[in-house]
């Protein structure tokens, strides 16, 4: 299938309206600042730095019943109503307070711009609106977490983010199935929506849009471009919700997760797993030679799927089988969520959600195989592999040591009952997110951890930033830093001026620890990272949806000599507006 045709939009026309000055939060309200402290005074002048966020409709409110049904293949014999009332906020506790585990509202996706030394934002780009203004759909999902990364184009003359190419106020839509990859098990009965890759050109502020059918059934995350092709991260989608997926069904999706490919600009929404295939059951995969997916000759195919046995468990690039575990469920492996591609040409990306596969950094590839443009010879003959070696010790929660799988007990001692079974086999960083290296060292790393979600495991290594170094072929963590944070203390969001209703009505959250982050090199040497935080506890309930909190923009400078690591801590430098989050961060100079 066809994706739609890429647009060009001449945002630089259009500046007067869209790139708006003056620290505008685009909602009516104003977030008071925290003192930034020592860690706003680097030696160095700091290139722009770039936020995306996402902003709420105040005058949206969900009514009627939702598009999900529990059993997809037959008709729907228990509908899901919307929950009352249906403004902001409290329609987002629909995903606990009802069966849809889908829920999600499409929403304006702004890019904001700070200058060096700036207090708060100097201009802003509503993206969705020039995206319209072009006659094209383009947004993003709230609450989904992991959604709006931004990354820097290898040379350094664009970014890139992912979104739908759905208009604004839409429902489900994260986990709808792409009008390529329809996948009759999935509960979510959404309409069909692309995932879009966005380009932004930073020196004409044009926007092009290239759909795929990518990762249907959830979320595209993070996207980079290099050598003419987007690399492209996202979720593992439904993989079969229904009680009895075939291997065939699932077949299809694997093709369509992990780490995929496409060229940008391409007039086909098929892109293209990167990574070898591994079967447990001797299936094949074959690539397609022309527009479409590729197609995996398996025997099992119309079996009903039987998961974490020796048969199927189909995957591209990485495997639980290699790390000698049993194959698990067909795709769920690549669920991968982080996306950095290192200045010396190495991809890599991250896991660190989900009850599949391993928590920790991969290495896409050889070191190297995308320098200067260049593309993998074969992407079939691709590896994706654990950077950090598998835990030989018992996890300590200090800054040398390593996660055990959560079966271990020692682990599971430490942690809360409650969130015992959230850690998947974890090696080293327990929830893995964003990375970045400085263009100067690339055997030091710096990982950010989401955290679990509890606020008891914090004290324990939940959360935060980690800092690896390498020394021959091996990751070692040098330092592991919540300073500065506050994980787990409360902070107030306001909704000063009413836009969502009432003046005056507020909640409190807390973080919980990182998601993406990006970094700069000052002239002394020391690295400055700004980072968005993950957020837990809100005081809206347990069944709030913490992908809707407010949540922070943050920067910590650190100097790095041999392996020692010094750093007076983190600074907030913004916490979102009420009816706002943030999302991607990333430098236009690195």
């Amino acid at each position: 299938m066809r994706s739609t045709a890429f647009r060009l939009l001449p945002i630089a026309a259009m500046t007067s309206m869209l790139w708006a000055c003056g620290g505008n939060d685009h909602s009516g309200n104003t977030q008071a600042q925290s003192a930034p402290g020592n860690a706003s005074n680097p030696a160095s002048v700091q290139p722009a730095l770039l936020v995306s966020r996402s902003v709420y409709d105040p005058a949206f409110t969900l009514t009627g019943t939702l598009p999900y049904n529990a059993t997809p293949e037959t008709t729907n014999t228990a509908p899901v109503a919307a929950v009352s009332p249906g403004t902001y906020p409290n329609v987002f506790t629909t995903e606990g307070a009802t069966a849809d585990g889908n829920f999600g509202v499409t929403t304006d996706i702004v890019i904001d711009q700070w200058a060096a030394g700036a207090t708060s934002p100097t201009q802003y780009l509503d993206v969705t609106a020039a995206a319209m203004q072009g006659g094209f759909d383009f947004t993003t999902s709230f609450a989904s977490k992991s959604e709006l990364a931004l990354n820097l184009s290898q040379d350094g003359t664009a970014i890139t983010f992912n979104g739908y190419n759905a208009p604004v106020d839409q429902t489900d839509r994260s986990n709808s199935n792409t009008p390529g990859v329809i996948d009759p098990t999935n509960p979510d009965v959404a309409q069909p929506t692309y995932r879009t890759v966005a380009q932004l050109d930073l020196a004409t502020k044009a926007l092009t849009f290239t759909n795929t059918n990518a990762y249907s059934g959830n979320n595209g995350r993070a996207s980079v471009l290099a050598g003419g092709q987007y690399y492209i991260v996202g979720n593992a989608g439904n993989s079969g919700s229904s009680p009895s997926p075939t291997y065939g069904q699932l077949d299809m999706l694997t093709m369509d997760t992990g780490v995929q490919t496409i060229a940008a600009g391409s007039s086909c929404a098929f892109s293209q797993p990167v990574g070898t295939f591994f079967s447990g059951n001797a299936s094949t995969y074959t690539a397609p030679t022309s527009c479409g997916p590729g197609t995996i000759t398996d025997a099992l195919s119309s079996t009903t799927f039987a998961k974490k046995t020796n048969a199927g468990g189909n995957q591209f690039g990485f495997t639980l089988a290699s790390v000698g575990q049993p194959y698990d469920k067909t795709g769920k492996d690549g669920n991968f969520r982080g996306l950095f591609l290192a200045p010396d040409g190495t991809l890599y990306v991250s896991k660190g959600s989900g009850s599949n596969g391993v928590n920790t950094v991969f290495q896409v590839g050889a070191a190297g195989a995308l320098a200067n443009g260049a593309k993998f010879s074969n992407l079939q003959n691709v590896a994706i592999t654990p950077l950090f070696t598998a835990p030989t010790t018992a996890w300590s929660g200090a800054p040398g040591a390593s996660n055990e799988p959560a079966s271990n007990t020692t682990l599971k001692s430490a942690l809360t009952a409650a969130s015992a079974t959230s850690w998947p086999l974890s090696w080293n960083t327990g929830f893995p997110f964003g990375m970045w290296m400085p263009k100067t060292n690339t055997n030091l790393m710096f990982v950010a951890d989401e955290g679990d979600g509890d606020p008891a495991d914090m004290a324990i290594g939940s959360g935060g930033l980690w800092v690896y170094q390498k020394s021959g072929s091996t990751w070692t963590a040098i330092a592991h830093i919540t300073q500065g944070l506050n994980l787990g203390q409360a902070y107030t969001v306001t909704d000063t001026k009413g836009t969502y209703g009432t003046a005056g009505a507020n909640y409190t959250t807390s973080a919980d620890g990182l998601r993406n982050i990006t970094g700069q090199i000052n002239s002394d040497g020391s690295y400055t990272l700004y980072a968005i935080t993950s957020t837990a506890n809100n005081s809206l309930g347990t069944t709030f949806d913490a992908g809707a909190d407010s949540n922070q923009l943050v920067k910590i400078t650190l100097g790095v000599s041999g392996s020692t690591v010094t750093t007076s801590g983190f600074a907030v430098m913004q916490t979102a507006p009420y009816g706002q989050v943030l999302r991607g961060v990333a430098m236009t100079s690195q």
